[in-house]
């Protein structure tokens, strides 16, 4: 109850004039005098994991250089500090992570972005960085794995990076997400044992000959990770009794019997209330099932099922979500703004919200284009919100966070299919483009 009262003092219930946040103020470098303390606190963070950064291709580099960063957990952001002392760098972060802390951020070389916005501000701000001779950093997927597995890194970083002469960088951090998954409730387990690798992905003079395909992929390869995998393979041991609650936010249909919104999980367990069918979660993050067969030895596979399963009511056009939601708008770092109820519709032409204000009565409304949303920020239990699953939805202008009401969903399910509906609307699309040029 303390924690939802101190959350809760950033909802304002009613503010039609409401300051936004500036986008566009120039970046602060991080000081000078704050770095050693910040690299010591990181440094003790990571040892305190026995965490080590390999370096690959690092010899004599220096700032400027783009870093591309894999996201699973805050801790990435300790590990990211010590890898690139006794330099500094410039990062985007998410509008709010500002929320009540936007003065110390910004000193701490942030600069704020909405999630999945086509924001050309972004590259004036890389541009101006490496000019000044700063590490311009980016977390690709721009958000937490949701099951510790690579998300959707999007073709613009690949442009983004031919576009520039300088080094590109990549930090590859295995092991964060067993220590605070982001389902967990950031209940965190000890992992006797973390990693990282810090590679040479490009040179200037590399860049210059490389293929958008050819970065493309490379950054993928150099990227991908699933850290129920390497714990396994690894022998990592997590003795956390409760490891496997929360799990069932992610892992929101029965394998066995098909029933989706009626998973839960205890302890070190996952089940389905439906059928009862059970899962173990054992020390080394592989599934036991309790009786019958394991259908999945990780949660990642059973992840990737999920998203196959979406795949398919994507490519019959059956997919649909529609229900009540809570909204909150999210002008500037001061907290939301409760806009009030409203009507959440999920299809695949996008993203439609409509409701009224609560403060005036007056209308508001979002409306995103799915063949503009390659990928959708969802939260768990979302400190800011009473605790709530949602739906991070944003424009150029807005960030609204959206919660579905009176209704069995799963934020995860919606997640999966913005990024399948994407991929089918762009899939045809090529088809039409290529056909014609025949």
């Amino acid at each position: 109850m303390k924690n939802s009262e101190t959350y809760c003092k950033y909802i304002r219930e009613g503010a039609p004039e409401t300051e936004k946040f500036d986008m566009n103020r120039p970046f602060i470098k991080q000081r000078p005098y704050g770095l050693p303390i910040l690299w010591a606190f990181s440094w003790i963070r990571q040892k305190l994991l026995l965490g080590k950064t390999t370096k690959i291709g690092m010899k004599g580099i220096k700032p400027p250089y783009i870093l591309l960063c894999n996201h699973n957990a805050f801790y990435d952001f300790y590990v990211m500090s010590a890898s690139i002392a006794p330099h500094r760098g410039i990062f985007p972060a998410a509008v709010d992570d500002y929320i009540g802390r936007e003065w110390g951020l910004r000193r701490l070389g942030t600069v704020p972005k909405r999630k999945y916005t086509a924001d050309i501000g972004l590259l004036r701000l890389c541009r101006k960085a490496l000019k000044e001779k700063q590490i311009f950093g980016i977390y690709a997927e721009a958000r937490y794995s949701l099951c510790g597995v690579t998300e959707v890194i999007p073709d613009a970083v690949a442009q983004l990076i031919k576009h520039q002469t300088v080094p590109v960088v990549v930090l590859n951090m295995k092991g964060h997400h067993i220590y605070d998954p982001f389902w967990g409730n950031h209940h965190h387990r000890y992992v006797p044992h973390v990693q990282a690798t810090m590679t040479l992905a490009y040179t200037p003079e590399q860049l210059k000959t490389a293929s958008l395909e050819d970065i493309n992929k490379r950054i993928h390869e150099l990227m991908y990770n699933d850290d129920f995998r390497w714990q396994s393979e690894n022998r990592v041991k997590v003795k956390y009794k409760k490891r496997a609650e929360g799990l069932h936010k992610v892992l929101y249909q029965c394998p066995h019997c098909m029933t989706e919104y009626k998973m839960n999980s205890k302890d070190d367990t996952v089940y389905c209330e439906h059928c009862g069918k059970k899962w173990k979660l054992n020390y080394y993050g592989e599934l036991e099932a309790q009786d019958g067969e394991t259908e999945f030895k990780f949660p990642t596979d059973w992840y990737k099922w999920e998203r196959e399963q979406v795949k398919k009511e994507v490519l019959d056009g059956t997919y649909h979500f529609e229900c009540e939601a809570d909204v909150n708008d999210l002008p500037n770092s001061k907290g939301f703004v409760h806009l009030g109820k409203a009507k959440l519709v999920h299809d695949m032409t996008g993203f439609h919200v409509h409701g009224t204000r609560l403060f005036d009565g007056e209308p508001f409304d979002m409306d995103i284009d799915s063949a503009g949303q390659y990928a959708v920020h969802v939260e768990y239990n979302y400190r800011f919100g009473y605790f709530r699953d949602c739906i991070d939805l944003n424009t150029i202008d807005d960030t609204w966070y959206v919660f579905p009401e009176n209704c069995e969903f799963s934020v995860t399910k919606i997640s999966l299919a913005t990024e399948e509906i994407f991929n089918e609307i762009w899939r045809q699309r090529n088809e039409k483009r290529l056909a014609s040029k025949k």
